[in-house]
C-alpha cells in the first residue's frame, strides 16, 4: 500500500524508544525505514517479554513493535567500510533519525555540521534526553530522570508521601511523536528551500512541556499544585468495586445530582456538596456514602450505567480489558501481523483513522535481513557485497535463507 509518504527515506540509527517510535510512525505512513543496527542488532532486541518466554532478539516485544514496517541492514561503523555504506545510504536519504550522546556520531564523521554540505537536502532528526545543547547535553538519562526533573513526578502521587514515577514510557512515546511532527515540518519546509536542516527534540523538553497548566499557574497567580494522591481539586477519584477499579467523576457540578441517582442515596444530593470545593472538603463523607453501592457493582455495570446519566466515570482497564473492549475492537485499533519467528500477533496501531487508509502495519525486520537488497541496490555486485563483508563493513556471518547479512 502506498501512503503519504511513499518515496521518502528514511535511516533510522537510533535506539532506545523515542527515535524508534518516531521512525515506526513514519514507517507506518509508507516511507522506506531503513534500520541501521549493529551487528548484534539493536539492544532494544533483548528486552523482554518474548514469545514463548524464549529469550531471542528477533521476538523482544518492543523490537516488534517499534520497528515495524521497517528494513533491517546491519552496519559496523567501527570499521571504514561499514562508515562508507552509511555514506552511500546517507546519499540517496531524505532524514535520518539518530539518538546518540551529543558529538558522538561527529567523531565518526556523520555529525549534522559534517554532512550538511555533502548532503544539503538531508534533515537530520536528533532525538537525545535533553538535547543538543545546554550544561545538561552530555547527562545520561532514563525514564524516571526526566520524570523527576520535568516536574511531572512533583504532583504525582499522595500529598503526604514521596512522590511517584508515572507508568510506563510516556516521556519516550512523546518525544517520538514530537519528532515525528518535527519531521514532517521539516520535510514541508524543505519543498520549499531545498535545504535540510538540525531537528533537536529533547525528551525532558516534552516531559516538562506536559505540565503547562501547573507551569502557568504558577507563572501567572505563584500556585503551587501539590500532590493530591487519589483526591483532586474537584469530585473525581479512583475507588475499589466488586471487581477492579472505577473512577467516579462528577464532572459539572450541575450533574453532580446524578450520582446520587446512579447510587441510590438520596442523601448525595443534598446542597452541601455541590458546592464549589466541598467535593474535596468533605471528601470523607462522600466517600462513606458512596463505596457501600461500589463495592458490590461491577465495574463495566458501573461504567455503563454513569454514562447513560452524563457521568464520565471510566474504569481501570486490565490488559485484557484493552483486548476485548468493544470500542477498540469497533474502531480495529490492534492490527493482526504476521511474523516468521514471533508468529501471528496483534499490535497497537494509531489513534486517528482515515478515509482513504493510509496507514499500514507490516511487521519488523530480521536482523539484517535487507542487508543484501539494500546494498546491491547502491550499485554493488556480488564481488563488491563480498569484499565488504570479507572486509567486516556488516560485522556478522554470511548470509543464511536467502536473507541479508547478519540474519538469525
Amino acid at each position: 500500500m502506498e501512503g503519504p509518504l511513499t518515496g521518502t527515506r528514511v535511516i533510522d540509527l537510533s535506539q532506545y524508544i523515542a527515535g524508534p517510535y518516531c521512525g515506526r510512525i513514519l514507517a507506518g505512513f509508507g516511507a522506506d525505514v531503513i534500520k541501521v543496527e549493529p551487528p548484534d542488532g539493536d539492544p532494544l532486541r533483548r528486552w523482554g517479554p518474548f514469545t514463548d518466554a524464549i529469550p531471542n532478539p528477533e521476538t523482544g516485544a518492543l523490537h516488534l513493535y517499534l520497528n515495524q514496517g521497517k528494513r533491517s541492514v546491519t552496519l559496523d561503523l567501527a570499521t571504514a567500510d561499514g562508515r562508507s555504506v552509511l555514506r552511500e545510504l546517507l546519499a540517496t536519504a531524505d532524514v535520518l533519525i539518530e539518538s546518540d550522546r551529543p558529538g558522538a556520531l561527529a567523531d565518526l564523521g556523520f555529525g549534522y555540521d559534517q554532512l550538511k554540505d555533502e548532503f544539503p537536502g538531508l534533515l537530520y532528526v536528533s532525538v537525545t534526553p535533553f538535547g543538543q545543547t545546554g550544561p545538561y547535553a552530555q547527562y545520561h538519562a532514563w525514564e524516571i530522570t526526566t520524570y523527576a526533573l520535568s516536574g511531572l513526578m512533583y504532583i504525582t502521587g499522595e500529598p503526604d508521601r514521596e512522590p511517584l514515577k508515572n507508568g510506563g514510557y510516556l516521556g519516550q512515546y512523546g518525544a517520538g511523536q514530537n519528532a515525528y511532527i518535527a519531521t514532517l515540518a521539516g520535510l514541508w519546509e524543505r519543498a520549499v528551500s531545498g535545504l535540510g536542516q538540525h531537528v533537536d527534540v529533547s525528551v525532558f523538553d516534552h516531559a516538562t512541556s506536559l505540565l503547562e497548566m501547573t507551569d502557568m499557574a504558577y507563572i501567572y497567580a505563584g500556585q503551587v499544585y501539590p500532590r493530591s494522591g487519589n483526591g483532586a481539586r474537584a469530585a473525581w477519584g479512583i475507588y475499589p468495586c466488586a471487581d477492579g477499579f472505577v473512577g467516579v467523576v462528577s464532572g459539572p457540578l450541575r450533574r453532580w445530582a446524578n450520582i446520587a441517582t446512579l447510587m441510590d442515596e438520596p442523601i448525595l444530593a443534598d446542597s452541601r456538596y455541590q458546592q464549589a470545593g466541598s467535593q474535596s472538603e468533605l471528601r470523607d463523607e462522600i466517600d462513606a456514602l458512596m463505596l457501600p453501592w461500589l463495592i458490590t457493582h461491577n465495574k463495566e455495570e458501573i461504567y455503563q450505567q454513569a454514562q447513560a446519566l452524563g457521568l464520565p466515570f471510566g474504569y481501570v482497564a486490565t490488559p485484557a480489558d484493552l483486548f476485548k473492549n468493544e470500542q477498540l475492537q469497533y474502531r480495529e485499533f490492534f492490527h493482526t501481523v504476521d511474523h516468521p519467528v514471533a508468529g501471528t500477533l496483534r499490535y497497537p496501531s494509531i489513534a486517528a483513522h482515515f478515509s482513504d487508509g493510509l496507514w499500514d502495519s507490516r511487521r519488523a525486520p530480521l536482523l539484517g535481513e535487507h542487508t543484501d537488497e539494500v546494498v546491491l541496490s547502491l550499485g554493488h555486485d556480488a564481488n563488491s557485497r563480498a569484499r565488504l563483508a570479507s572486509a567486516g563493513a556488516f560485522g556478522g556471518a554470511p548470509p543464511r535463507d536467502g536473507r541479508g547479512g547478519g540474519a538469525r
